[in-house]
């Protein structure tokens, strides 16, 4: 199977998942390359990222340092996504769930990408209707992301639902933290 035809398979297996379709784990390739292959996902992710992170700059003082800044987030893109996956090995091995750590990781990576669309959308809709508040269409799409998140944790680890809960709170805290960091070492660098 070639590489586009895998990506426009996994791409319709988040989608059929996120309609509660447990089937759509069927459209997923989950080998060692398969496994490799879902981070392919974060190149389709990267250019919404960059345009938030774009965004981010709208409101920033003139002596904001743009560059500094953009470069360390996307440093930081990176590290989140190889710090989860990393993270997850030992906490599936922990569950005794190691044999489906690759599917975990694989619809995971993928699904960042329909992820990602939903806070494209959610930063739209915030723009359009700026009376009822851009925070709150943010706020609306973490919290759908983190539910669908946590149906795939589920769906893919065979884990209950409290089980799923920590995992996608543990990925948010995750993530929450090295963007922590990587804005502080934008603002004040360490050389």
């Amino acid at each position: 199977m070639s590489v586009a035809r895998e990506t426009l398979r996994a791409l319709y297996g988040t989608w059929r998942i996120a309609h509660r379709d447990a089937r759509g784990v069927g459209y997923f390739t989950f080998t060692v390359d398969g496994f490799w292959r879902s981070f392919l996902a974060a190149i389709l992710v990267f250019p919404a990222f960059a345009l938030l992170r774009w965004h981010d700059l709208d409101t920033v003082p003139a002596d904001f340092p743009t560059l500094r800044y953009l470069l360390v987030e996307t440093i930081s893109f990176v590290v989140k996504w190889v710090a989860f996956p990393l993270v997850m090995y030992h906490v599936a091995d922990m569950l005794e769930r190691r044999q489906r750590y690759i599917p975990f990781i694989v619809v995971y990576n993928w699904a960042s990408v329909l992820q990602m669309a939903v806070y494209l959308l959610a930063l739209l809709l915030g723009a359009a209707f700026p009376g009822l508040g851009a925070g709150g269409f943010a706020l609306l799409a973490v919290i759908a992301m983190m539910v669908y998140g946590g149906y795939i944790t589920m769906l893919t680890l065979s884990v209950p639902v409290f089980t799923a809960v920590a995992i996608v709170l543990l990925d948010f805290l995750l993530s929450l933290t090295i963007t922590v960091i990587g804005v502080r070492l934008a603002m004040h660098p360490i050389f």
